[in-house]
């Protein structure tokens, strides 16, 4: 009888050039997989990598998506992931080499981040931007067991939205806001440090803004008290506080799936929405639903 148990040689590959993302996490980046039983999962939507070897969007429990490739009654079965390439591609991949599914969306190679949102929408953000060059605290999402889920919040800004004064992105032990002075800071929960800052002041209401060409900016109304520097072309971008401490603004979008399930590909003529606070409890619908 054959074992459904995945062949050594495919694990010890596979976790010689990738990584796991974590439990609780709705961020995936270059070189990080959903291996069959994993998913990514934001508040009541979840991206599962099923055993089956299929991949599947749910919304509030209800499938919306798939991947459409499903391998029934095979020891291969158990040898699929979903991975993001380095040229902004996303595939289900099996043995390794092996293609069963695509996103078709490439680029050059770079960095990329596939974010499922708080509104259900699936997106392939790209190229990297913008990082803080604070040292790298971590070089892999931290390690779970199974059943364990990684204790987060909200830790992505939506270009067009704001980070207002008071109000935190938390992944793990790290924290990125607004000081009573201005100043944005990463912060560790654990360790007590500052990892990286603005070194801004000002005695003035301030808020963080990602702007629709990517520049990241700490602003007092329409006065620029920091900038990234870093512009791209027009569109959907997100800042991501990373699993390394690090804040990355990646963009613009590539490739999406609504959440009716819908397919999008970016096209030169995207407008982007407008401006909302960040702690606003509002889904905005996008303009491909």
């Amino acid at each position: 009888m054959a074992s459904t148990t995945p062949s050594i040689a495919f694990l010890t590959l596979l976790t010689a050039l990738l990584a796991s993302a974590a439990a609780g996490d709705y961020v995936l980046y270059n070189s990080e997989v959903l291996m069959p039983g994993q998913n990514l999962t934001n508040r009541p939507h979840h991206l599962a990598m099923q055993k089956n070897c299929d991949l599947v969007l749910h919304h509030s429990g209800k499938p919306v998506w798939n991947s459409n490739t499903t391998i029934s009654g095979s020891v291969i079965g158990t040898e699929c992931y979903a991975t993001l390439k380095q040229n902004g591609e996303f595939v289900v991949r099996r043995d390794v080499h092996y293609i069963l599914w695509s996103s078709a969306k490439k680029t050059k190679k770079g960095k990329f981040a596939l974010v499922l949102d708080t509104a259900g929408h699936l997106g392939i953000y790209g190229q990297r931007r913008w990082s803080s060059n604070n040292p790298k605290e971590s070089t892999s999402p931290p390690a779970t067991l199974p059943g364990q889920v990684l204790p987060t919040s909200e830790y992505i800004l939506h270009s067009g939205r704001r980070l207002m004064l008071g109000r935190k992105l938390k992944y793990g032990e790290f924290e990125l806001g607004l000081s009573r002075s201005c100043n944005l800071e990463i912060n560790s929960t654990k360790s007590g440090k500052t990892l990286w800052q603005t070194n801004t002041k000002s005695a003035s209401t301030c808020f963080v803004e990602l702007e629709s060409n990517g520049e990241l900016m700490v602003k007092h109304g329409s006065q620029k008290l920091w900038s990234s520097n870093r512009k791209g072309s027009s569109g959907r971008y997100v800042a991501a506080l990373r699993f390394d401490g690090r804040f990355a603004v990646y963009g613009p979008m590539l490739w999406s799936i609504g959440r009716d399930g819908t397919e999008w590909i970016a096209v030169n003529n995207f407008q982007p929405r407008p401006a909302v606070d960040w702690f606003e409890e509002k889904i905005i619908k996008w303009g491909m639903d």
